[in-house]
This record gives C-alpha cells, sequence and structure tokens, in this order.
C-alpha cells in the first residue's frame, strides 16, 4: 500500500487530548491551517455509560476482569482514547494550576486562567447539588478544621442533574466539559481531524520538524503528514513514545500518576445513607501544603463499585460491597508523587512509588480515618484502598511528566528539534495532586499566542 501524503497544514497536531483540542480550535479560529490527528475515533456511542467506558470507545481496552489497563507492576492505569481523550473518564474536578511550580520554569499561567476557566465551564458545585450526607461530611470536616469547600467543576449545572452517577463516564447529558466540545469548534473553523490514526515518529530535515509519520489503525494506511510544525498533544504516554522513537533522549525517563486511593466506611444503621445516593464528587479540600487532594468520591453505581472491588479483593469482596452499599461513605485522595516511572520503547508503563509518596499516602488515610470516625462510622469497618505493595491497589489516573519542561521540552515548550513542541500532561514539570485538565488548557491558552508569533 502507497504511502499517502498529507500537505500544507500550518501545524500538526499529533494526540487529541484537552490540548489538543483546545490548541486546534484556537489555532483554527486564528486562521490557521491545522490537523488534529487522534489514535482513537469521534464518537459519543456509549456516552455516559459503562459499555462506553468499557468497549474500548473512550478508554483503553483492559484485559478481563481488569477494568483499566495496568503498569507492569500490576497497578490500574487509566488512559482515555478518542478525539477529548482524558476529559471523557474525569470526574470534573476543576484543580486550580499550581503557579509557583511554572514560576520556576519561568512560565506565568496566571493571565491566563480566567481564559482556561471559561474555555472548559468551571463553577462551583451548587449548594442544592449537596445531599444530606454530603453537608453532614461538609460540616464535620470544617469542625476537625479541615477546610473542605463545595469543589469547582467542569460542569454547566444547567444541563446537570442531581444524583446522576455517570460523570466518569462521560455525559450523555452534554453537562461535562469535554475536548471533544472544543475539536468539534475547531473542525468548524476548518480543522481537519485525521482519526483512528496513530502516529509514529516526527519527520525531520536539516534539524527541523516537517510532520509526522502516522499509520491508520484500522486500514494499516501509512501517512506522511506534513506542516511547517509539529506539536505533541498525545498525553504522558503518547507523546513520549513519539519523541523516543524521534531520537530524542530523556523523553519517556521519567513518570508521575497523580495516584488515586481511598479509605471507606460504613455509617450506622438507621441513619444517612451513602453519599453515592447523592451527587459525587461535590465538596473537596486541597492540601497544597503537603501535596493531597481529599475529595468525595464519585458516585458510580452500585453494579461498577463491586466489580471494582473485584479486581482487588476477588469474589468475597464484590459481594460485601454490593451488601454494604447503601451505608457506604468514602474519602478520595490524589497525591504529589515523586514520577518514579518511565515509558517503554514498547509504549508500556513502568511506575512505582517512593518511601516519600508512602508517607503522603500514610497522612491521607490518617486524615481519611479522622472523617469517618467523626461521621459516626465504626472504625471496625473502616479499610483503606491502594497499597502500593498490593496488586491492583493503586490507581494511576493522570500519568505524565515524561517530557518535562527544563529536560526534554524548553520553556517555550520546543524539544532539541526545531519547531517541535510538546503541549501535555507530560510536558508539566512535576504532578499537579490534582485533576488537571485546568493546568492542561490554561497552559495551552499560554501557549498559542506564543506558537502564533513563531508561525507569522
Amino acid at each position: 500500500m502507497a504511502v499517502r501524503r498529507l500537505e500544507g497544514f500550518d501545524v500538526v497536531i499529533a494526540g487529541g487530548g484537552p490540548c489538543g483540542c483546545v490548541l486546534a480550535k484556537d489555532l483554527s479560529k486564528a486562521g490557521k491551517k491545522v490537523i488534529l490527528i487522534e489514535k482513537g475515533g469521534s464518537s459519543l456511542k456509549g456516552i455516559g455509560t459503562m459499555r462506553g467506558m468499557l468497549n474500548g470507545e473512550h478508554m483503553a481496552r483492559a484485559k478481563f476482569p481488569n477494568i483499566w489497563q495496568t503498569t507492569l507492576e500490576g497497578q490500574n492505569l487509566v488512559l482515555g482514547t478518542g478525539i477529548g481523550g482524558g476529559s471523557y473518564l474525569y470526574a470534573g474536578i476543576a484543580g486550580m494550576p499550581q503557579f509557583e511550580a511554572f514560576d520556576d520554569v519561568g512560565i506565568d499561567l496566571r493571565p491566563y486562567l480566567e481564559d482556561a476557566k471559561n474555555e472548559t465551564w468551571v463553577s462551583r458545585t451548587p449548594d442544592e447539588f449537596l445531599g444530606p450526607t454530603t453537608k453532614r461530611m461538609l460540616e464535620v470536616t470544617n469542625a476537625i478544621g479541615l477546610p473542605f469547600e463545595p469543589a469547582h467543576r467542569h460542569i454547566n449545572f444547567e444541563k446537570c442533574e442531581y444524583g446522576c452517577k455517570t460523570s466518569a463516564f462521560g455525559c450523555k447529558r452534554g453537562a461535562k466539559w469535554m475536548g471533544y466540545y472544543a475539536a468539534n469548534e475547531a473542525a468548524e473553523h476548518g480543522a481537519k481531524l485525521q482519526i483512528h490514526t496513530d502516529v509514529r515518529n516526527v519527520i525531520v530535515e536539516n534539524g527541523t520538524a516537517v510532520g509526522v509519520n502516522a499509520r491508520g489503525v484500522k486500514d494499516g494506511q501509512d501517512y506522511e503528514i506534513r506542516g511547517n510544525t509539529v506539536v505533541c498533544t498525545a498525553g504522558g504516554l503518547g507523546s513520549a513514545g513519539i519523541l523516543t522513537k524521534s531520537g530524542i533522549r530523556g523523553a519517556g525517563l521519567r513518570l508521575f500518576g497523580d495516584p488515586s486511593f481511598g479509605s471507606m466506611g460504613l455509617l450506622p444503621e438507621g441513619g444517612l445513607k451513602s453519599h453515592f445516593y447523592e451527587h459525587g464528587t461535590s465538596i473537596s479540600y486541597m492540601d497544597d501544603e503537603n501535596g493531597c487532594l481529599f475529595f468525595t468520591n464519585v458516585t458510580w453505581p452500585r453494579v461498577f463499585w463491586s466489580g471494582y472491588q473485584l479486581m482487588g479483593h476477588g469474589i468475597g469482596g464484590a459481594l460485601r460491597t454490593y451488601r454494604d452499599f447503601p451505608r457506604m461513605i468514602s474519602i478520595s485522595n490524589k497525591i504529589h508523587d515523586e514520577g518514579v516511572g518511565r515509558v517503554t520503547w514498547s509504549g508500556r508503563v513502568s511506575k512505582t512509588v517512593t518511601p516519600k509518596d508512602e508517607d503522603k499516602m500514610n497522612y491521607c488515610r490518617y486524615i481519611n480515618e479522622k472523617i469517618l470516625i467523626a461521621m459516626g462510622c465504626d472504625p471496625e469497618t473502616i479499610h483503606h484502598g491502594g497499597f502500593s505493595h498490593v496488586k491492583g491497589g493503586l490507581t494511576f489516573g493522570h500519568p505524565g511528566g515524561s517530557c518535562p519542561m527544563g529536560v526534554v521540552v524548553d520553556k517555550n515548550l520546543e524539544t532539541e528539534i526545531k519547531n517541535c513542541f510538546v503541549c501535555d500532561i507530560s510536558s508539566l514539570p512535576g504532578a499537579p495532586s490534582r485533576p488537571p485538565v485546568l493546568t492542561l488548557v490554561t497552559l495551552t491558552k499560554w501557549f498559542v499566542p506564543r506558537l502564533l508569533e513563531r508561525l507569522t
């Protein structure tokens, strides 16, 4: 099969995650000829359902009985796929960027935050979306000195439904922001969306990026896609793979995971019901001093939670979860991990946690237990998930930092190859310890005017 050549683009964007989608939209609106290349598809088939999450449409497919893909060590790895990338799967918590980490590499994101918040529909969870158990937890945490507050979300609450359990599966009501919407707007302004196409490497001539080599996922068609500038936006694993196969040293040799874990307990019988019947992830506390995030858990359905326990605790754990679900409450956590990990040549992930990471995780469990006991949970019913020595115990929800600023890219996000940039979670200087979408879109808003200046 002959190589198909696509050319004449101002910018070739490799990867359809939130950064790539917003970048394509803003550049095409500025009159630039853009192609957005995505390995997955652009369908909303099954959005907002477990089926849509598990059938490979919106999340990288795993082998049964696992729900998610796994690292070489056996931990969970959540990887979005398709136009919109990880924004299909996130719960919609808007974590404010940690500006100081970017200050250290010479980037001031502050002037771009409001634009990013408007782009991604950031709003505070309204009081009417806080159920009785969640409100009680808000009172309890504040009373013991933990400044929990209604969470900021990437959600248009006018379209949202109280008690919805599908946020992390995507939103069929269109209430949760996804990169998908920005990509559609990019297409309306003339951008080409090249789906089911896997970017292999950057084409380099005389030290300058002039395009990418790619292959069709479904038909095996080889492509040579040429443009004046290449921007890798394929995520923590994808961008590292592209750069590694383009001869850039150091790509993929670091990796943070933003480890996610949590603690559960049972409320007394005859009292409050599980917050899983209410609106999920509706209150949170970002403890920047300790690099930890605390939030009420995602309100996945009873069957899904039971299936999740099946992975780590077998049939007994699944049955107990199903039985106890009406009284279960949970605090979830993320931490700023040290980024000890790597992306292999074949695209697999090796990821471990360090003693410092373990110390932060133990601190979170200590705080979680205080909250659960204050909520009336019997200490004997409390259990903590995510022990790193238990296979499947941790979930790495936002792998990144594999092409970090100051190591693989400079303060302009440019690699050692001229006109080859990286603008996504792989280029972050460290783990955000919070859902990263707002940080990533803010970074993209910072990058757009600088790239447009280079293109003139």
